[in-house]
């Protein structure tokens, strides 16, 4: 397994707070940062959940993409003792991050429904986004995952070199029907009503995709599926006003009949039809994967087998 005790790290200045836990960039490894857990979290914080979230890694991918460009997955666990204090994950590249002012902070789902300071994307941008985040819902259900809490704050966006996404908080995320590294969570005014108390399932996943969807295209923090979402759009994008709007309906029926992450991501998918709305899009291009970490950080244990499991597993 990967994991390294928290006296071997050099901890550097923290760069973020939650209700979790603190992110602190590593003074000698500045493209990596360590989440560490609250105190009050310590003892809910389930060891084998977080150690099989980076077992898994190296098979999560979303079309053709490894996980390093779509996530902030843990890749290593922080042990303190032998208790588990949290992970190591890589830093947020900067194509992720918006200027305020003279600082600069990530930029969260958030600001493309809450009026700010970033300038904000049209709408176009705004659907290939959307299209990203389904796709990339798409590959966690396929392999047995569920993202659980998403929300404005565990989403970031970048419109450079493409419109994609970044997951945040991916200690959250778990196999369907499992434990989590800790509790789960739902951000207040994010949640599946239907699902309120129980355990995230990839049905409470499609409700939220359907509410993010909604409230980004329209701007609306309030925008939910089944008051209609106003997606009138104009000229060219009017394209996607019959199809977005059947999706809606159905998102906002029963459990169990709402849209796949899939389907949303074929219809947001307008790169073809819709040439005329912005210059030509070129195929997603690849970034760079993250330097290989410094034998310093590598598991001292053997390496994981690469076995694949669908839905993943624990051992018992």
């Amino acid at each position: 397994m990967n994991e390294i005790q928290l006296s071997d790290l050099s901890l550097g200045r923290h760069i973020a707070q939650g209700s979790q836990g603190r992110i602190i960039e590593l003074a000698d490894h500045p493209g990596t940062v360590v989440k560490l857990y609250r105190t009050r979290e310590l003892g809910l914080v389930d060891g084998r959940a977080l150690a099989e979230l980076v077992r898994i890694r190296g098979l999560v991918e979303s079309e053709g993409l490894q996980v390093d460009h779509f996530a902030a997955w843990p890749h290593t666990v922080v042990l303190d003792g032998l208790r588990t204090a949290g992970f190591l994950m890589q830093r947020v590249a900067e194509p992720f991050l918006a200027g305020f002012g003279p600082t600069t902070s990530l930029a969260e789902l958030g600001l493309l429904v809450n009026t700010g300071d970033v300038q904000q994307p049209g709408v176009y941008e705004r659907v290939l986004l959307m299209r990203a985040l389904a796709a990339v819902m798409d590959a966690l259900h396929r392999q047995g995952l569920v993202l659980g809490d998403l929300s404005p704050r565990n989403i970031a966006w970048s419109v450079s070199p493409v419109p994609r996404v970044m997951l945040l908080d991916c200690d959250g995320i778990r196999p369907a029907g499992e434990d989590g590294v800790l509790p789960p969570a739902d951000t207040r005014g994010w949640e599946d009503p239907s699902n309120a108390g129980r355990p995230p399932t990839a049905d409470s996943d499609r409700f939220k995709l359907a509410l993010t969807i909604a409230r980004v295209l329209t701007g609306n923090r309030n925008a939910a599926p089944a008051l209609r979402p106003d997606l009138g759009f104009a000229g060219e994008a009017g394209i996607l006003v019959g199809p977005l709007t059947r999706l809606m309906d159905q998102a906002a029926g029963p459990p169990g009949l709402r849209p796949t992450a899939s389907q949303w991501a074929t219809v947001l998918d307008v790169r073809s039809p819709w040439a005329g709305a912005a210059a030509p899009m070129a195929p997603p291009a690849r970034p760079p994967m993250p330097p290989p970490m410094p034998p310093a950080m590598r598991s001292r244990g053997p390496s994981p087998s690469g076995e694949i499991l669908r839905p993943f597993r624990r051992p018992r």
